[in-house]
């Protein structure tokens, strides 16, 4: 009965702040979010000594494609600009546009890192419109870490 008490009483202390995000219209970076996200579709792959990644994230240069981890997350983000339209190398002046159908698009995924993939040992590579991430795993159990840690963060460069 005093359990039920206790969860009765934790429960109703955080009633406003639940009512409070329930209620919270959503924010339009958020839906751009969404978009980024359902725009990326992802495979993973479990292999003996490593986990692979790969996102379609067609007709990006490498220059705007980012990959980090953060805290065991893997934060994959691209943006395809719109490019200026040339006519023979030249810029183009006078151009009309009559149809457009390619436009700027924003990717975006997340993974939550399995406790033995080693996030210190990253590696990506973009081909052919797919972006390829390799994550080691550790050779050894993963250690317990303190939670009194900083947070990581690691820039992985693309080539």
């Amino acid at each position: 009965m005093e359990t039920l008490t206790t969860d009765m009483q934790q429960l109703l202390n955080n009633l406003p702040e639940e009512m409070d995000k329930t209620l919270e219209q959503p924010v339009k970076g958020n839906v751009k979010d969404a978009r980024a996200i359902l725009r990326t579709p992802a495979d993973i792959y479990d292999h003996p000594t490593f986990y692979s990644f790969l996102l379609d994230m067609p007709g990006l240069d490498v220059s705007n494609i980012k990959v980090r981890v953060e805290n065991g997350v893997l934060h994959v983000t691209g943006k395809k600009k719109k490019k200026q339209q040339l006519i023979a190398g030249e810029p183009a002046e006078g151009l009309k546009a009559i149809r457009i159908e390619r436009r700027r698009a924003r990717y975006m995924r997340k993974f939550t890192l399995p406790p033995d993939a080693d996030q210190e040992d990253v590696k990506a590579t973009y081909k052919d419109g797919v972006l390829t991430i390799t994550v080691a795993k550790k050779l050894q159990p993963p250690e317990q870490e303190d939670d009194d840690s900083k947070p990581k963060t690691l820039s992985v460069s693309i080539s």
